[in-house]
């Protein structure tokens, strides 16, 4: 947490935040001769009076913009570049891609809420298909529609390097949606997309699906769809891609519609999927029928380690399903439960706090019997040792018992009134 008037500094970004709250961006860069630089918001000053990003003649650029725009010409760039909630503008990101182009030192630009637009989106699009240093770009609320998703989409498709992509709250349709979808099916890199708050439905969520199926993409991991109004039809979709899929490790689809037909789907692919290990379903108006198919569901699953559920209808039917199912799978870690039809000392609740309290271990030998053992297995140090009499596969079998730990999170919070 950065409380008021402090800075945070992480890597070369800082972030400051003001008496009022307002957060301020700053980039520090580093003069040739060692002398520190800050550009606060779009202003840079030296450790002297003169500005050196005084107002310059208009280019076509708004002043602010134009201040940024020099200095990062100036000074260099380096490690994450935080541009978020400044007045970059589709100009400004002309001028950006132009200086990342060839960069090799630039790993992450934050662009959110920066009104790109779609000119600018594709300007950093243009700029994609010739950088090979950047790792993440955080694209969201730039209202980029189609256009911009799909100039985009063109560049992710030559792209080796890009790691995350985040497109949440830009107004891109299932047309958009396709076009990235296309991408995919060709970039090698990318592990991580936020397409959250799109609104694309079921047809922007079946275009992604089909990406997912048959190893069509083997690099996609982490996959954020909540917001989308994403019903029964795309629940099927992806049900049927996450049963084929064995790469994808996140799912992500809360705030939607996909009802306890949907759950019911996604329970198929819970029930066969072996590499999923988070799936968010909140607020989706799943009852206890869906919860009860869900639990069934992780009876035969060994990988999921974190379900959300919360903001849905499951009572305490539901709930005494899904505790019944925890006292067998001991995968699980986490189940998110918060504002459901649960009733405080009700059947599901207690149901669920005997499972806290009945599946809660910890295997764990002593930290210094741990560097004990080790040492014993040592090669040289453990030469007198009766451990080196073990066989190597028994030892790490050993090793891994002594660092295995189960902790269970069970939140069921009543619902609110």
């Amino acid at each position: 947490a950065v409380k008021d008037g402090s800075s945070l500094v992480v890597g070369h970004t800082l972030k400051k935040r003001s008496v009022s709250g307002q957060v301020r961006h700053t980039i520090r860069l580093t003069r040739p001769q060692g002398a520190c630089v800050l550009l606060c918001g779009c202003q840079a000053k030296s450790g002297g009076d003169e500005a050196f990003g005084a107002p310059r003649a208009r280019t076509g650029l708004p002043q602010s913009t134009m201040g940024w725009v020099e200095n990062l010409k100036r000074f260099g760039l380096n490690g994450t570049v935080d541009l978020s909630m400044n007045r970059v503008g589709s100009i400004g990101a002309g001028q950006l891609s132009d200086l990342l182009a060839y960069n090799s030192t630039v790993e992450s630009l934050d662009l959110r809420e920066t009104i790109l637009g779609p000119e600018g989106a594709t300007h950093l699009a243009r700029m994609l298909r010739t950088n090979t240093h950047l790792v993440t770009l955080d694209l969201a609320s730039n209202a980029i529609e189609d256009q911009g998703a799909t100039a985009l989409a063109e560049a992710i498709k030559r792209n080796t390097v890009l790691v995350k992509l985040e497109l949440q709250r830009n107004g891109i349709s299932s047309e958009g949606a396709l076009h990235i979808a296309e991408a995919l099916r060709v970039n090698t890199s990318l592990e991580y997309l936020g397409f959250a708050f799109n609104g694309f439905g079921d047809k922007g969520a079946t275009h992604l699906a089909d990406v997912l199926k048959g190893g069509v993409n083997t690099s996609l991991k982490h996959l954020d769809l909540g917001f989308n109004g994403v019903c029964v039809e795309g629940a099927r979709a992806l049900a049927d891609a996450l049963t084929e899929n064995h790469w994808l490790e996140t799912m992500e689809l809360g705030y939607n519609a996909i009802t306890d037909r949907g759950a019911l789907e996604l329970a198929k692919a819970v029930r066969c999927n072996t590499v999923l290990t988070s799936l968010g379903m909140p607020s989706n108006g799943i009852s206890d029928e869906g919860a009860r198919e869900l639990a069934r569901a992780l009876k035969d699953n060994v990988s999921l380690i974190q379900m959300g559920l919360s903001f849905n209808q499951i009572g305490d039917d539901g709930a005494q399903e899904l505790a019944s199912v925890l006292q067998i799978n001991r995968a699980l870690e986490t189940l998110y439960l918060e504002e459901n039809e649960l009733v405080e000392d009700g059947r599901g609740a207690v149901a669920l706090k005997n499972v806290l309290e009945s599946t809660f271990r910890l295997k764990a030998i002593d930290a210094q019997y741990q560097v004990a053992f080790v040492m014993g297995s040592h090669e040289r140090l453990g030469a007198q040792s009766y451990l080196v009499l073990l066989e190597p596969s028994l030892l790490q079998e050993i090793l891994r018992y002594t660092q295995d730990r189960v902790r269970r999170d069970i939140q069921y919070y009543r619902q609110s009134t």
